[in-house]
């Protein structure tokens, strides 16, 4: 798994409200799960490769947007690791009780399943300090969803200061 602070993309339908409120509910709840940026795709004004890796908030055969297919085949073409959406039966719990909906966790040889919390990769994306998934804030910044600590979300940033998402130009 990558660095909690590297961003993950979500893609899914955008051609409703309903299909954008869906991605966007399925990027927050990545970024929940994960401890990292969710950046959910609306446009394909993205560089697959600034992402660790695509979720995809539809099954396969749902997808039917072109900007969409787009990115997906742009990903696969990279080598970007893509996620299907996880059925109903592959939801898992961590020992800790976080419920993965939408992200496999890691799970070891004797089948303990490990969120990215209990692995110590769940971080504030500003200041990179590893937290507790329950005291870190999703907050939505332009098309992302991005855990911080209430704090580091609340905190005065100078003009000169870096952008949250940490995404290489």
């Amino acid at each position: 798994m990558a660095h909690a602070s590297t961003p993950v993309l979500v893609l899914g339908n955008t051609s409703t409200p309903a299909d954008v409120e869906h991605l966007r509910h399925v990027a927050w709840n990545i970024a929940y799960e994960m401890g990292a940026p969710a950046v959910f795709a609306t446009h394909t004004d993205y560089r697959v490769t600034d992402f660790a890796a695509v979720y995809l908030a539809n099954d396969l055969e749902a997808m039917v947007d072109a900007p969409t297919v787009v990115l997906l085949g742009e990903a696969l073409l990279a080598g970007i690791d893509v996620h299907d959406p996880l059925t109903a039966d592959e939801a898992v719990t961590c020992d800790c009780g976080l419920i993965h909906h939408y992200t496999r966790p890691h799970i070891d040889a004797e089948g303990v399943v490990w969120c990215a919390e209990c692995r110590e990769e769940s971080a504030c994306a500003w200041c990179f300090q590893w937290n507790d998934v329950e005291e870190l804030t999703i907050v939505e910044q332009g098309d992302a969803f991005v855990p911080l600590h209430a704090g580091c979300a609340a905190g005065p940033r100078p003009a000169t200061s870096r952008s949250v998402l940490p995404i290489a130009a």
